[in-house]
């Protein structure tokens, strides 16, 4: 089974590190990565990550993983794009993230055969 390397860089920081905590429960096999906003550009070279969730993530980011957008200003609203998938879901919840760690390691597993 493939290791899901996650990179969590989320304002605010309270967000963030719930968001950590339950991939981390609910994903044990996934390795889960705390980074602010401001380190995640350096976040990502060192943990290189297949899954980056974060309030933006910039262009170049975005073409080397799986990513989540996650705004805050009016609701939690996230932008995802998995494989080819793109959608953006209005009050996001913490079971409709966590599918996201499923489909990339589904991805991964399927790479890997």
């Amino acid at each position: 089974m493939a290791v899901v390397r996650v990179l969590v860089a989320i304002d605010p920081q309270m967000y963030g590190e719930v968001l950590t905590f339950h991939f981390r429960q609910q994903r044990p096999r996934s390795e889960v990565v705390l980074a602010s906003p401001q380190t995640l550009r350096a976040e990502v070279e060192r943990a290189r990550p297949h899954l980056i969730v974060a309030n933006e993530v910039p262009p170049k980011l975005k073409e080397m993983c799986f990513w989540v957008e996650l705004r805050t200003e009016d609701g939690l609203v996230a932008t995802i794009s998995a494989d080819g998938y793109s959608t953006t879901i209005d009050d996001v919840s913490l079971q409709e993230l966590l599918a996201v760690v499923d489909k990339t390691e589904e991805q991964l597993a399927h790479d890997e055969a």
